[in-house]
């Protein structure tokens, strides 16, 4: 008998992009599953978009405020009534084999695997850029470097894993699924299918001040296997940092965090930038 999937899709001031992200989920030739939309809080015709999707697999949770984007999918998380849970971000949608696809491997995995991640489509205004997601043997040390499962929209992951690894942490409200990925890391291993089954909408600049707050909260609440491992996730930080500044326009703090970056764990620091230097050069081919 096939299992069912929980899809969790929090949305806040959405309303242009929730009814396509919806329909992207009820096209998905995997008949199981239960649509969970948490809005959190809107005030801009979200509500009248949700009156009229006309479906039983769907249901409806309403934030009277906003709370973020972590306490929107524990909400899903915690009214759900799946074996997996997949996440989708309200700007984004699925391709119609998405779930199938991930349910296949997820099913038949090791239990040490606890999830799935894809390929996905990065959609910008007038370019579209084929990325892949790339797990490493030592995920645990991979997931100290960064959010190396974003965008949560290719995730799905057994559900019986949350009960070593927990919800997310809804104090924070940037990075909240690098602190959760960690923790994730600790106790499972991820694999990643290797088919763009999502399209992730790009161009979103968050607010330098919000970046800065949420990881010093981060920093803070933040438990790795040993001390020694802090280094870093504070390299890390310093890399968000700068690239945080360098999209509010500010190059001589980005240069500052990029310094500190540096020194904080010069070796890996410089692997890193070489990977993501890599990456860029691979992208800018596949697109030509």
């Amino acid at each position: 008998m096939s299992e069912l999937i929980s899809v969790i899709l929090p949305t806040y001031n959405r309303a242009a992009d929730l009814k396509k992200a919806i329909d992207s989920v009820l096209i998905q030739t995997y008949p199981y599953f239960e649509l969970i939309v948490v809005d959190d809080g809107s005030s801009d015709g979200t509500s009248k978009v949700i009156d009229e999707i006309k479906d039983k697999r769907v249901s409806f949770i309403k934030h009277e405020t906003n709370k973020g984007a972590a306490a929107g999918r524990n909400t899903g998380i915690n009214a759900s009534k799946g074996d997996y849970i997949a996440f989708l971000d309200s700007d984004d949608t699925w391709y119609p084999e998405k779930l199938d696809s991930q349910y296949q491997l997820l099913s038949k995995s090791e239990q040490s695997v606890g999830g799935c991640v894809t390929y996905y489509d990065l959609m910008y205004s007038n370019k579209t850029i084929k990325r892949q997601i790339a797990i490493q043997e030592n995920f645990y040390k991979q997931s100290l470097l960064g959010c190396n499962l974003s965008p949560g929209s290719t995730l799905m992951f057994k559900k019986k894993c949350l009960e070593l690894v927990g919800l997310q942490n809804e104090n924070l409200k940037r990075f909240e699924d690098w602190e959760w990925q960690i923790r994730f890391s600790q106790h499972y291993n991820w694999v990643s299918l290797p088919s763009s089954l999502a399209s992730i909408k790009a161009g979103h600049v968050a607010n330098f001040e919000t970046c800065r707050n949420a990881l010093a909260i981060f920093l803070d609440v933040i438990r790795v296997k040993e001390e020694k491992d802090k280094v870093f996730v504070k390299m890390a930080i310093f890399y968000e940092l700068f690239y945080a500044a360098l999209k509010n326009n500010m190059p001589l703090r980005a240069l500052n965090y990029l310094l500190k970056a540096f020194v904080c764990c010069p070796v890996f620091f410089s692997c890193n930038i070489l990977s993501v230097i890599k990456r860029k050069v691979v992208e800018l081919f596949r697109s030509l």
